[in-house]
């Protein structure tokens, strides 16, 4: 997923100087990801339970494969339309379908806090495709890039391909654990939850998607834009098992809106300096937090909501996917007629900051 979903992100300033596009387009072609994700995230949510799981999970995996290698095959803009939404189907599909395999196996032996080290791939493949970017993009060009990276999926597919089937929940085990949470509902305003989940998905996504090429386009700092891709891997691989134990010490709201203040911080900090270390602090504290806020948020629902956990999951990736779609496309017109990413990276980083103040205001509100 870290290189179906995100590789677009390394290859966007490459692809726009060879092909001559404006970011208009590429804020499309974006949306089109995330449209793709947002309903593929849907459809999981009401598969029938006889459906094979881990056969669909394959069907994700080679379709992940095969429309990353074929954004390579094309230079016509509505072809990028179709398989970066293909692509965003299958990204959703093996992000929900493998996270519930797992889960189901960690819980079958009572290990869900280990479910951090899962997330870690999503960080990992986005480095990988940073470091061989900077390493060869030169040498590569965007087509080449997008055909490495391809293969280096075909290459790790051996490992999840046998996925095993998760043992039958221990009833005991599982019943503590209904128990346990069904003790203790955490009283907070599910729609503020909800609404600072999309203003979330909203803000993010424009670092997610134009952070390489905002980078690329500051004088001076060129040579550093993938190595700062890079350093958004590196940091996001352990963000999940990081904000894990944050949640512990402090609960999952506090963790939430610490997470919000943090990443809506580095959003903005381009816009005030051009230095190479505003530059890898915003890389940092975006790869440090997006994977944190999506545990957090979760782990905040099914605690507000521990009966119907599953539907409030569900409203929390639709509001999510919605942002996404929206954001990139909003980021893209503003900055396009080399107006610049000044404007979408403040309203960026305004978006996420507001949503730390709704979940403060519904804290203080239940009081």
């Amino acid at each position: 997923m870290g290189i179906g979903r995100f590789a677009y992100t390394p290859l966007l300033p490459a692809m726009q100087r060879a092909v001559g596009f404006g970011n208009e387009l590429a804020g499309l072609v974006a949306a089109a990801n995330y449209l793709g994700y947002f309903l593929g995230a849907l459809a999981t949510t009401v598969l029938p339970a006889s459906l094979d799981r881990r056969g669909l999970l394959r069907i994700s995996l080679l379709a992940s494969i095969v429309t990353t290698a074929a954004m390579a095959w094309t230079e016509s803009a509505p072809a990028w339309i179709a398989l970066r939404l293909v692509a965003g189907l299958a990204s959703a599909g093996a992000f929900v379908l493998a996270g519930t395999l797992v889960m189901q196996s960690l819980q079958s032996v009572g290990q869900e806090t280990r479910m951090g080290v899962h997330f870690c791939g999503v960080g990992l493949g986005i480095a990988f495709s940073g470091l061989l970017l900077a390493q060869a993009g030169d040498y590569l060009g965007w087509r080449g890039g997008w055909t490495v990276l391809a293969v280096f999926s075909i290459a790790l597919l051996p490992l999840c391909w046998t996925v095993p089937r998760p043992k039958s929940l221990a009833t005991s085990h599982a019943t503590k654990i209904d128990a346990a949470v069904a003790v203790k509902p955490l009283a907070f305003p599910m729609q503020l939850l909800v609404i600072a989940y999309f203003l979330e998905g909203l803000g993010y996504i424009v670092s997610g998607t134009f952070l390489v090429a905002i980078i690329k386009g500051t004088p001076g700092l060129e040579a550093f834009a993938e190595y700062a891709w890079v350093a958004v891997g590196l940091t996001a691989a352990p963000s999940a098992m990081l904000w894990s134990a944050v949640l512990k010490k402090t609960g999952p709201l506090k963790a939430l809106i610490a997470a919000h203040l943090i990443q809506a911080a580095g959003i903005v900090l381009p816009v005030f300096s051009d230095s190479l270390a505003a530059a890898l602090v915003a890389a940092i504290t975006f790869g440090g937090t997006f994977v944190g806020i999506t545990v957090l948020a979760i782990n905040l629902a099914a605690r507000i909501a521990p009966q119907s956990s599953g539907k409030v999951i569900g409203q929390l990736t639709a509001a999510f996917g919605l942002g996404q779609i929206l954001g990139p496309l909003a980021a893209g017109l503003i900055a396009g007629g080399g107006r610049g990413f000044d404007m979408p990276l403040l309203a960026a980083g305004g978006t996420v900051a507001l949503g730390a103040l709704l979940l403060l205001a519904g804290a203080i509100s239940k009081k």
